[in-house]
């Protein structure tokens, strides 16, 4: 058997690398790893770890981590976008006129070029550096609009 700070660690790399949504999910990937654990420990992990758990732009819920959850709460975006599943894209944040997409490092001109390359009717462009994408909508578009779109044409984790 797995011991505390091991299954801890778990959590944190299932919650940050994976959209999970609901407690059955997790408890499953936990299994999966090797984790024998009951959904009341789960729950007092979860809590311990101050985990929160979000409403998403399609009606579900995801589980996050507190600096994430502190991020939302704190209004520093009113519009970020969970990146679980994208690959090499560690957030999403609009303002009221652009879009900042932060990446791994090394990762931001390959994202760029697959959204340049979709040509999608809500983005005039993009601007890359090694781990910052600024888009730039077309006029007649809000960023959230633009935001959903980005994330059909973005990489998704395998």
């Amino acid at each position: 058997m797995k011991n505390k700070i091991d299954r801890i660690s778990a959590i944190r790399d299932i919650v940050q690398n994976q959209t999970i949504g609901s407690q059955e999910e997790l408890l499953s990937q936990l299994q999966n790893k090797g984790y024998a654990v009951t959904q009341a420990t789960l729950s007092r992990d979860l809590k311990q770890m101050q985990v929160a758990k979000i409403a998403t732009r399609d009606g579900g819920y995801v589980y996050v981590m507190p600096d994430v959850a502190a991020t939302i709460k704190g209004g520093l975006s009113s519009h970020f976008i969970p990146p679980h599943s994208m690959q090499g894209i560690v957030s999403i944040e609009c303002s009221s006129v652009l879009i900042v997409i932060k990446t791994k490092p090394g990762y931001a001109s390959s994202i760029a070029y697959n959204i340049d390359i979709a040509e999608l009717k809500e983005v005039m462009g993009t601007i890359a550096g090694d781990d910052t994408i600024l888009v730039i909508p077309r006029a007649g578009f809000t960023t959230t609009q633009v935001a959903e779109s980005l994330c059909a044409v973005l990489p998704k984790q395998k």
